[in-house]
């Protein structure tokens, strides 16, 4: 097996960058934590992304009587490692990206963040595909997640998330579709001291499948049933969520893509003795260009909380932008995200939630890349202080080019 450096001094310039002190704003990222160059064949990406950055919420938490939070800058460093493998009938990716951060005056927030995942997808007939991934996170901060209902602090917390399933040609205009889902969430203290309350954490598991037939070579319709155990509050708070609809797709043209599906939505708790019923809502649509894809979602139905054990009603919109670096030389990466949640508990708190994350960035060579970046989290109860805002800003420096494995 032959390794091919494209750039004799790419490994030099990674010893270096791992020797610095210095770090990146890309503990938040969104669709830009693992950027791919899409190279056919076995590839192997080393890296390091140092920089810094300035953090305007440093303790998570509401203003205080002069409207002022606390803040700080800080320095992250981010050595990662991507493996992917490409051809006409396979997919493969993987990867790991700690985040060091080191803060200027408050060190006792230091430390270290984890995100990895593992993808695979084979086309093992002309008419079946199997696919299956997973991801981790542990981050120190629950902002950092997006997740229903869960409150924003400065407290750390693991999330892991495993999906598997097949896409089917049944017949010669019926498409099947089956995938399971199973989650999990753990915070670090049972009881954290920043909180009146508790948050629980907990499993759901989850299967759902879809038929649809092909109507015209635009237009396909056909129906959606969706089924997820929730086991919340160290095993004490069981739940199940159903979902049962139609569903419809759309080609507007080569490039737009529209999807949107309706129905029945129900909900059985049974330690609490409630079961209600109401309807779930889901849009989506994505423009696909060489240069850049732009997407948008809406969906609303029922939901389990990982933050206090219970369920929601729970509105969702959220948009990218995309931009390939393998076909731009100066790229945006941009994820918005924007989640109402209304508890059916009266005694828990209505929460909406907003996450922005945006990338401008510049390639000076294929294996260095010059990034400003920007986050932006907002949790509102609507009570007096309930507000709790973060800025995060900064800029940051990437070192890196895919190695060839033949």
């Amino acid at each position: 097996m032959l390794l091919q450096f494209r750039r004799s001094g790419l490994s030099a310039l990674v010893v270096l960058a791992m020797g610095l002190a210095a770090a990146v704003p890309a503990s938040a990222q969104d669709p830009t934590e693992f950027p791919s160059w899409a190279i056919p064949g076995w590839t192997f990406t080393p890296g390091m992304v140092f920089g810094a950055l300035f953090d305007s919420n440093v303790a998570i938490a509401g203003p205080d009587v002069n409207g002022n939070t606390a803040s700080d800058k800080l320095l992250q460093m981010e050595p990662f490692a991507q493996l992917e493998y490409r051809s006409p009938r396979t997919m493969f990716s993987g990867a790991y990206r700690p985040s060091v951060h080191r803060y200027f005056e408050v060190s006792d927030l230091d430390g270290t963040d984890h995100r990895a995942y593992v993808s695979w997808r084979d086309r093992v007939t002309r008419r079946v595909t199997l696919f299956a991934n997973e991801s981790y996170t542990d981050v120190a901060t629950t902002d950092q997640l997006v997740l229903n209902d869960l409150p924003f602090q400065r407290l750390g917390v693991r999330q892991n998330a495993i999906a598997a399933g097949a896409e089917a040609r049944l017949t010669k205009s019926l498409d099947g579709v089956f995938r399971w889902d199973s989650a999990w969430v753990n915070f670090d203290h049972p009881e954290p001291l920043n909180t009146a309350q508790p948050l629980k954490g907990g499993f759901v598991n989850g299967a759902r499948g879809e038929v649809t037939q092909r109507v015209t070579a635009r237009l396909s319709a056909g129906g959606t049933y969706d089924v997820r155990w929730a086991d919340l509050d160290q095993g004490t708070r069981h739940q199940m969520f159903q979902d049962g609809g139609g569903l419809v797709r759309y080609r507007v043209e080569e490039r737009t893509t529209l999807e949107g599906s309706a129905g029945v939505a129900h909900i059985e708790d049974r330690e609490r003795g409630l079961a209600r019923s109401g309807f779930f809502v889901n849009g989506r649509v994505q423009y696909q260009v060489p240069r850049a894809t732009v997407g948008a979602e809406y969906s609303r139905g029922f939901t389990p909380s990982f933050g206090f054990g219970g369920s929601t009603r729970t509105d969702d919109v959220s948009g990218y932008v995309r931009m390939p670096l393998s076909r731009n030389r100066v790229y945006v990466q941009q994820s918005m995200s924007w989640r109402r949640a209304r508890p059916f508990d009266p005694l828990d708190q209505a929460r909406r939630s907003t996450w922005v994350h945006s990338l401008l960035g510049y390639t000076v060579e294929r294996w260095l890349r010059l990034e400003g970046y920007y986050a932006f989290s907002r949790q509102d109860t609507g009570v007096p202080g309930g507000q709790v805002d973060r800025h995060l800003v900064g800029a940051q420096v990437v070192v890196s080019e895919p190695v060839r494995i033949r």
